[in-house]
């Protein structure tokens, strides 16, 4: 798999923005109506409720923003996974604008004193979060090896300037050892 560190982490941001979705549109009241269609298991896995204090239709309108942000980190894995180089270059500026936009409803939340705070946790933990996804996404970017037929033959001139240089390092070997061997004499 290609650019697995960057795959990682964005995988684990889809996670959380998906999760944290759901369970404010649970918070809102949105997803009672899904506990008999086979989400029952699901929705016990979830604490109930989140308590943030925030009315229904706030609840709703952050589930709503959680949840464009993790189709966004999808659309980045899913890009950044692609067969194309091409394809693979559009999509790291796809998955930092999402992680940027994360990072701008983190920092308006705590900002504005909005309980929505409460869901990135306390302490530098998010943030140090976000540097190693930023991290992971330069990190593959520089490791990504684009292949082009003018690296191969500038490798290979390099190569046979090498064994040039060798061969004229051994003939003027030779050639020092003769003079000194007919010095000798």
């Amino acid at each position: 798999m290609r650019r697995l560190a960057t795959t990682l982490t964005l995988s684990a941001w889809t996670g959380f923005t998906a999760l944290t979705g759901l369970r404010l549109a649970q918070e809102a009241g949105m997803l009672d109506s899904l506990a008999g269609d086979g989400w029952g298991g699901l929705l016990a896995l979830m604490p109930i409720p989140l308590e943030f204090g925030l009315l229904p239709h706030q609840a709703l309108a952050f589930a709503a923003v959680f949840a464009a942000l993790a189709i966004g980190f999808g659309m980045g894995i899913a890009g950044l996974n692609a067969s194309s180089a091409a394809a693979a270059r559009r999509a790291e500026p796809v998955a930092g604008a999402v992680l940027v936009a994360l990072v701008a409803l983190c920092a308006s939340a705590a900002l504005t004193g909005s309980p929505l705070a409460a869901v990135f946790g306390e302490g530098p933990g998010f943030l140090v979060s976000v540097a190693f996804t930023f991290g992971a996404l330069l990190f593959d970017h520089l490791m990504e090896v684009e292949e082009d037929g003018a690296d191969d033959a500038t490798f290979e001139a390099i190569l046979q300037s090498i064994r040039a240089a060798e061969r004229r390092a051994l003939i003027e070997n030779q050639r020092s050892s003769t003079l000194e061997e007919s010095d000798d004499r």
